[in-house]
């Protein structure tokens, strides 16, 4: 019986996997993550910022950050248009590399001082990081966000002053 109930659960967890994978190529919706490994010097390449999302398995907040707010349409356009993603399992010991080094994902997480999940930390294409985000964030607190970093806002501007500035903004199109 013990065995009946190993392969059923083995056959569950692939079909699961297979339809996660079908729902990302038939949804238009979905941001596609990358490896930490191939992310890094894609954003190089495109002279994107890198958004690394830090996880672990059984993160409930990790999964409503993934399906509210990296699943909305305004944050999908924002992330495609200045963003590559990565995404590190802060438990797993798959090997990556940074900075010339090869880590494992469980001592990236350590670096970027990950102390829970989910977990977001924003990097330049020096490999400078931005800005960490630590917790679940809802889409109309992370699309500022967003247009702060994708817009080079940050060597310019606090993030203070930048949302002071677009708060000024939305009052004077009011006005118009």
């Amino acid at each position: 019986m013990r065995k009946y109930y190993y392969i059923l659960s083995i056959l569950s967890a692939l079909i699961l996997v297979g339809a996660e994978d079908i729902s990302a190529e038939n949804n238009p919706q979905v941001w596609k993550w990358y490896s930490f490994s191939e992310a890094y010097p894609m954003a190089i390449e495109q002279d994107k910022h890198l958004i690394v999302n830090f996880y672990s398995l059984g993160c409930l907040w990790c999964n409503k950050l993934d399906n509210e707010t990296f699943g909305n349409s305004e944050i999908l356009k924002e992330l495609s248009d200045n963003f590559v993603g990565a995404r590190v399992n802060i438990g797993s010991n798959r090997t990556v590399e940074w900075k010339g080094n090869l880590i494992t994902e469980r001592e990236l997480a350590r670096l970027f001082f990950v102390r829970g999940t989910p977990y977001l930390a924003f990097v330049d294409t020096t490999g400078t990081v931005i800005a960490t985000v630590p917790g679940y964030v809802p889409p109309d607190k992370f699309a500022p966000m967003l247009k702060y970093i994708g817009g080079y806002w940050y060597k310019e501007f606090t993030y203070q002053e930048f949302l002071a500035s677009e708060e000024a903004l939305k009052k004077k199109r009011n006005e118009e």
